[in-house]
């Protein structure tokens, strides 16, 4: 009797142990954190793609894998430099991958710098769009705080400046920047401020920040940059794009910014059709500086 009682004692014990350590592991599990998004992108690139299509650069925190291809028409006639759009894939099937392929035919070397992850928390982002993976829909409208843009532009300008290092020793190329939605627009900001760099041309695609009164003051900005700048939106765009689409033409007029260009792609962002019109459009640009 006393030998069973003991059995049942230890048998009660392992099991009470069993549950606690399961316990413990789901508990951790479930407060794991998911990986960010850039660390996600940055393995995609590294797992579906040869180091041949890849440049490693270093910012002041990581390394990055940038995404390249060499051009492929002669003459060659420059480095193109593609920023994509907030949380927004370079592998992602859109206009943005469409014209790292095929601007290498037109006799450019293409770069695609990964964006950096946008900061999360309550107190910083409000209200961030519900899109598919991958994907910015033109009719979204986020809220994001001065905060969260700010410290989204200062990662990105470090990404930047980290692979124009490598671009800046090629002296005798033309540099030209294509960057898409908050990131344009950020980047405009940033060039706005005349940084001691060697860009020729800046093309913004749908430029926007996800900020109504940060917003407000991007016409100005967009017209105090010094590279020539081809403003492109479309037709059903983001309202944080077409409210300031006449505001634009008026500050590029008011201080003098003669190589100011807007263009406007008729119908849907994502139709396979307005990405061959954003390459006959970006190129026909470059061409005529």
């Amino acid at each position: 009797m006393f030998k069973y009682s003991l059995l049942s004692l230890i048998i009660s014990l392992l099991a009470s142990f069993c549950i606690s350590a399961v316990s413990t592991f789901s508990n951790a599990a479930e407060h794991q954190p998911p990986p960010s998004k850039s660390s996600v992108f940055d393995s995609d690139l590294r797992y579906w793609l040869s180091s041949e299509k890849l440049l490693t650069i270093k910012d002041e925190e990581q390394e990055i894998a940038v995404l390249f291809s060499e051009y492929m028409a002669a003459p060659k006639r420059g480095i193109i430099v593609l920023l994509p759009g907030l949380e927004q894939s370079p592998l992602y099937n859109n206009g943005l991958s469409y014209l790292h392929q095929t601007l290498t035919d037109d006799g450019y070397d293409t770069y695609t710098l990964p964006v950096p992850d946008l900061t999360q928390g309550n107190d910083i982002t409000q209200g961030i769009m519900d899109s598919e993976p991958n994907e910015v829909k033109s009719t979204a409208l986020p809220i994001l705080s001065e905060f969260a843009l700010d410290n989204y532009k200062a990662a990105l300008v470090a990404r930047f400046e980290a692979l124009y290092k490598t671009l800046a020793l090629r002296q005798q190329e033309h540099i030209a920047i294509v960057a898409f939605g908050n990131s344009a627009g950020l980047f405009a900001e940033y060039l706005a401020t005349l940084p001691n760099i060697r860009v020729d041309a800046l093309i913004t695609v749908s430029a926007q920040l996800a900020n109504a009164q940060r917003n407000s003051h991007l016409p100005a900005s967009l017209s105090l940059v010094a590279p020539a700048l081809l403003d492109v939106f479309y037709t059903f765009d983001s309202p944080l794009v077409l409210d300031t689409i006449d505001e634009r033409r008026r500050w590029a007029r008011r201080n003098s910014k003669l190589d100011y260009r807007q263009r406007e792609l008729f119908g849907e962002q994502h139709q396979p059709m307005q990405h061959q019109r954003l390459r006959k459009e970006l190129t026909g640009f470059l061409r005529r500086l």
